[in-house]
């Protein structure tokens, strides 16, 4: 069998020559897993394909991405509109890296064709702004999110890590300034280090171990920085990716002090701290600016929730709930109020514009859940949305989203996880704008001013006014 043509490594671009076609290696130049093409063959035809195929074939996805959508990620470029990317890999082919235009139902690009280490089950991507990222081990590939062109490629210490919640699954990189303009992203790292690269260019600029702590990053988007949560959100640290020491850390006060979970909100960051100051006797609400690092207050009270139930930020006012679930703080320098429908514990907060928008549980009996909404500034109630059957999953956060004008849940009529439907609501009257039933809900959230839908079969874009499908996928 004659060697392939030359190519290049879609790592680190080095000219490879003399494979046979189809064999797998590790690249001479940087060590990455590489498979050889086939000489004069697309690599997607069926040309390439093995010969035969059994009775027995596993089914396939009748869209673009052969084995399904659940790990294809779905990004918004005003310029190229709602694209999908994933890895394609029909059964019996090589394996591609597809980008798909939602819109026209097109294929934009294909590009690391035969690259066997493509696995459809795996979250391989992130997309921000017009990189793509593709891991592969500790390889980092950026390539052109308009044609697939490889851009560069950088060396980690390990596997990126990643972020496997519904709504926000893939690669934990971070970029936090605004195109066009020069920029830097971080990497986190399974073996718990962080990685700073150029965006451009792919130029290492410096790298951190934190030991054996896991770190999770939240970009403070066109601000220049990046909130990193360290050991389970224990500590948290500001970072500029253009540089490696840090702007500012929180919960270093004590070695007991926890700082619970750190929400981002524009730029600001709430959290419910345990053992702060330097006796560790002080618990609380902490508030500060995401991207200075400054304190804007701390508020000294006891018994709040710190793990379940994330706190919001509402205009000037802090909402986080009791660990008992049976009240309502609310800051800074403030008090505690009763859910506001009796016998009801709160799982979920939501700004949405001029009202916080609430997830409420029934206390007691069948965990039915109850949408509600208040005025942030008077505490009066706003709306009452009803109730909306019993969680489809133990994730109350991603329940409810707003975009300001609207707030979307999902609710399961029936009580039945298969049946789930979103419904939306103006954010000012709580009245129904529209609801539409989705099967087996897995996330929804807005993108580019419409919201993306996610269930257990499929992707869809909808207009948040009326629900329409603007488009889908497969």
């Amino acid at each position: 069998m004659t060697g392939s043509p030359t190519f290049q490594c879609p790592f680190c671009g080095a000219p490879i020559s003399g494979s046979a076609p189809g064999a797998t290696f590790a690249c001479p130049y940087c060590q990455a897993k590489v498979v050889a093409p086939f000489a004069n063959v697309p690599i997607t035809g069926q040309q390439a394909a093995y010969s035969g195929r059994p009775s027995w074939e596993p089914q396939q996805s009748t869209g673009p991405f052969a084995s399904g959508v659940e790990n294809v990620a779905i990004a918004f470029d005003p310029q190229l509109g709602f694209l999908a990317i994933g890895v394609h890999a029909p059964y019996g082919q090589p394996p591609c890296l597809r980008a798909w235009d939602l819109k026209n139902k097109r294929v934009l690009w294909d590009t690391l064709q035969g690259q066997t280490w493509l696995d459809a089950h795996e979250p391989h991507v992130k997309v921000l702004g017009r990189n793509v990222y593709i891991a592969n081990k500790r390889q980092l590939l950026c390539l052109d999110l308009a044609n697939g062109n490889r851009k560069w490629a950088g060396a980690l210490s390990d596997a990126v890590s990643t972020d496997h919640s519904a709504a926000t699954r893939g690669l934990q990189i971070a970029d936090p300034f605004a195109t066009p303009g020069r920029g830097a992203i971080l990497v986190a790292t399974i073996d718990h280090g962080l990685f700073s690269f150029d965006r451009d260019s792919g130029q290492p600029l410096w790298q951190r171990s934190f030991g054996d702590k896991a770190i999770d990053l939240q970009a403070v988007e066109y601000e220049g920085a990046v909130v990193v949560r360290v050991q389970g959100w224990t500590k948290v640290e500001i970072v500029n990716p253009a540089f490696p020491q840090p702007i500012a850390r929180h919960g270093d006060d004590h070695w007991s002090t926890d700082l619970g979970i750190a929400r981002l909100f524009g730029r600001t960051v709430v959290t419910v701290a345990d053992d702060m100051g330097p006796e560790s006797d002080q618990d609380g609400v902490l508030c500060f600016d995401a991207v200075t690092g400054r304190v804007h207050f701390f508020d000294q009270i006891e018994d709040l929730e710190e793990d379940d139930v994330v706190p919001a930020v509402v205009g000037q006012r802090v909402f986080c709930a009791t660990d008992d679930l049976d009240g309502i703080y609310v800051g800074p320098y403030g008090h505690v109020m009763p859910p506001p429908i009796p016998h009801h514990h709160v799982m979920a907060f939501c700004a949405a514009g001029p009202t916080l928008a609430m997830i409420l549980k029934k206390a007691h009996g069948t965990e039915v859940r109850r949408i509600v909404g208040i005025d942030p500034n008077t505490l009066a109630f706003r709306f009452d949305a009803g109730e909306a059957g019993t969680e489809p999953d133990d994730d109350w956060d991603r329940q409810i989203v707003s975009d300001g004008y609207t707030v979307v849940y999902v609710a399961t009529p029936n009580d039945d996880d298969s049946q789930c439907e979103l419904r939306s609501l103006d954010t000012s009257t709580g009245r129904l704008l529209w609801s539409k039933r989705i099967g087996r809900w897995q996330s929804h959230r807005f993108l580019g001013g419409h919201l993306v839908v996610r269930s257990d079969e499929k992707i869809e874009v909808l207009a948040p006014p009326n629900g329409q499908v603007i488009a889908s996928l497969p």
